[in-house]
């Protein structure tokens, strides 16, 4: 998981969420409603947001799993450029779902790079910010559609260009 393999001996209703905290330690992917309605516990699975407190970690087997730690760790900079994004807009108050939420949006930017910024609103629709912070979250994803400016650090795309 996040680039590294790890063979556990889970039970067959563990939930992925349980093990990447219980077992790997991963505290980027938080728990709160359980049901897979609020996207604190997102991941990428293969590479597609899902809700981790609903897949079952049997079902991730031979799959990459990418967390908001390990999000980074797929780029060439210290952070992804959606983190970014979210960094450079002040798009966090208590950061709770700011994890799921960049992690669902860098993999909808993954998908389509031509994505506009309604779209990804729409991507992040399973995703509850119980701060209000959708005003910052917005202005993320506008800075991550437009791409990099003088104000932001360097992306991932400038270093690959």
């Amino acid at each position: 998981m996040d680039g590294r393999t790890r063979a556990f001996d889970v039970r067959t209703d563990e939930t992925l969420l349980e093990t990447l905290r219980d077992r790997c330690g991963t505290t980027s992917v938080r728990y709160c409603c359980g049901i897979g309605v609020c996207g604190t516990c997102t991941v990428l699975l293969d590479g597609d947001a899902v809700s981790s407190c609903l897949l079952l970690t049997v079902m991730a087997e031979g799959r990459q799993v990418t967390t908001p730690q390990g999000l980074a760790a797929t780029s060439c900079s210290a952070i992804s450029s959606a983190q970014q994004a979210f960094v450079d807009a002040g798009a966090f108050q208590c950061s709770y779902c700011i994890p799921g939420m960049a992690l669902a949006a860098q993999a909808a930017i993954d998908r389509d790079p031509e994505a506009s910024v309604d779209h990804l609103v729409d991507e992040l629709a399973g995703n509850l910010c119980r701060c209000g912070s959708y005003p910052q979250v917005r202005e993320a994803l506008e800075r991550l559609v437009s791409g990099p400016t003088d104000d932001t650090a360097t992306t991932p795309e400038e270093v690959h260009q």
